[in-house]
């Protein structure tokens, strides 16, 4: 039989896993899963898949959008998800993992609800926003998340993050962890924290570090370069970079590593690069900051293909509920604000007027010394030019002289009713309580936090199914050794239809992409199915039936018209 999304079968093994890890919702994280591989980022976007097709490849599946989202919410609890981030751990083989990228992905809210501001890069400035504190591993897979708002900044988040997350991955406490941050946690505060953890490492960039020009070559530690290929393997660019490693002036027992980097075409940077860890090889410390850009990287290319910043269910929390699982502090009052921002703005339309009178009362003493210097020039025996030019010159002075003193009574007038405003905004100051709760101060503005469970979920399954893409990808990508497009060669042969040839004790599954491959690209192709079955890939459906892949032609079949 003609089967849709015949290809989806080549990630057999990861969705067979999630059916046995899971024994009451695993054939519906399956599907989930399945429908991610193939393009459905989220559960509306299902219905343009052949569910017919999908029955016969994984089993029983549910097609209603509105049975699925009531499952979903059914299915969002921590022991499944605990379960999902283990499971995704347990794939990439993180047991020995020390490394850790730390990102808060945001993710800019654009609906009607009270959700609290942050900042968002993609617009440039606070707005509506939920963050996605992300850990990556070194080679750039996503490993673990949390999804919250502002309520706290990431410095105040991070201890708790890093304890949920060797929690849920089951790292011991004492496992050493190295964090390689941006510019989001710099603090003087934070770095004494994570001095006095023995668990935890920090690397990350100095905050506003300037380069003053001055590069003493006595005082160079070591050099190094980086290698970076670009659309094959061996099409390779080399980064160039010499470092000054030091004591960092500002905080005891922290690092700093003054880098020089030099790109391909001679462009040079300055940088400095703090971290706690006295031990560490500074090659190694320079090679993981300059990397972070895998993690950038991911990030775009999960919300591209797998629909990260999907928000999944709208549904939100009131701060009132949430009072008693936050941290409350004080902050300054609404009423306190407002009248700051008043007297702000009386004290600065107050010194506009001040330096107004001031200059104005310069300009006149001026005029005043001109006019005094033209009384003290006799007038006889000038020609009458001269005489006519001074007289026309003193009227002139005399008349600005009258504006000045009538400008001049207006600004007066002006200054002190300000300043009586001031006095008066001042007493109501004094009477205005300066500090509230901010949870009380978020319960009265009507403030709310999203619903992430759902989108947790659904998440952690797009993460497994990004990491699941690239491993079995990996062969073909070493093959096919072209990066421009190889990630789109892979992913259309995932997605494509083809004939099902189904038996008592196997399948064969005869993949038809929709492109005419070139000799050598179907070479590669076949191959890469060769090595697929020498694993002995079996069907998800939960028959255990082998499951054999097959590179077909469609000159291999007859088309017959059944009539009726």
């Amino acid at each position: 039989m003609y089967c849709d999304h015949l290809g989806v079968l080549l990630f057999c093994e990861v969705l067979r896993e999630l059916t046995g890890a899971f024994l009451d919702v695993g054939a519906m994280l399956k599907q989930w899963l399945a429908c991610l591989f193939l393009g459905a980022v989220n559960i509306e976007q299902t219905k343009y898949l052949n569910w017919n097709d999908l029955n016969e490849l994984l089993g029983p599946v549910v097609r209603s959008p509105k049975t699925q989202r009531r499952q979903l919410t059914q299915s969002a609890q921590e022991a499944t998800l605990k379960a999902l981030f283990v499971l995704n751990a347990r794939r990439l083989g993180t047991q020995a993992t020390t490394d850790l990228y730390l990102d808060p992905h945001t993710k800019h809210y654009t609906g009607i609800q009270e959700v609290l501001k942050g900042w968002c890069p993609c617009i440039g400035h606070p707005d509506k926003a939920m963050h996605c504190d992300f850990l990556h591993t070194a080679g750039g897979e996503p490993l673990y998340f949390e999804i919250t708002d502002n309520y706290d900044d990431l410095r105040e988040r991070l201890p708790g993050l890093i304890k949920r997350g060797r929690q849920t991955l089951d790292w011991p406490l004492d496992k050493v962890l190295t964090l390689i941050v941006d510019r989001a946690v710099f603090s003087l505060e934070t770095f004494e924290k994570i001095q006095a953890d023995p668990s935890l490492h920090l690397i990350t960039w100095e905050k506003g570090y300037q380069a003053d020009g001055s590069w003493p070559a006595d005082k160079v530690s070591g050099k190094m370069v980086i290698e970076r290929s670009r659309n094959r393997a061996n099409d390779k660019r080399i980064y160039h970079f010499e470092y000054i490693d030091e004591d960092w002036s500002r905080q005891v027992g922290m690092r700093r590593l003054r880098v020089r980097a030099t790109n391909p075409q001679g462009r040079m940077v300055e940088l400095a690069i703090l971290t706690d860890d006295p031990d560490r090889a500074a090659i190694d410390i320079i090679r993981l900051m300059f990397q972070r850009w895998l993690q950038e990287n991911d990030f775009k290319y999960q919300i591209k293909h797998f629909g990260l910043n999907q928000m999944v269910s709208y549904k939100v929390v009131p701060y009132e509920q949430c009072v008693k699982q936050l941290t409350d502090r004080q902050v300054e009052s609404e009423a306190y604000r407002v009248l700051a921002d008043q007297r702000r703005g009386l004290k600065r339309e107050q010194g506009h007027w001040l330096v107004e009178q001031e200059r104005s009362a310069r300009h006149a003493a001026a005029r005043q010394k001109r006019l005094e210097q033209l009384a003290e020039v006799g007038m006889t025996g000038q020609a009458p030019e001269f005489i006519v030019e001074r007289e026309q010159e003193r009227k002139k002075l005399m008349a600005a002289q009258t504006r000045h003193q009538i400008a001049s009574q207006s600004r007066k007038t002006k200054i002190d009713a300000l300043n009586e405003k001031l006095a008066a905004l001042e007493v109501q100051i004094g009477k205005t309580e300066k500090e509230v709760s901010r949870l009380t101060l978020l319960v009265a503005q009507n403030k709310v936090r999203l619903d992430s469970r759902n989108k947790r979920l659904m998440d952690v399954l797009k993460v497994i199914a990004r990491n699941a893409f690239y491993k079995a990808l990996a062969p073909f990508k070493d093959d096919y050794d072209n990066y421009r497009d190889d990630h789109d060669h892979f992913r259309q042969l995932t997605r494509c239809g083809g004939v099902l040839q189904p038996d008592t004790s196997q399948v064969t599954a005869h993949l038809l992409p929709r492109v005419n491959y070139p000799k050598k690209l179907r070479k590669i192709v076949e191959r890469y199915l060769e090595q697929v079955n020498q694993s002995e890939p079996k069907m998800p459906d939960g028959s255990e039936r082998r499951l054999i892949f097959r590179l077909a032609k469609r000159s291999d079949f007859q088309l017959t018209l059944m009539g009726s």
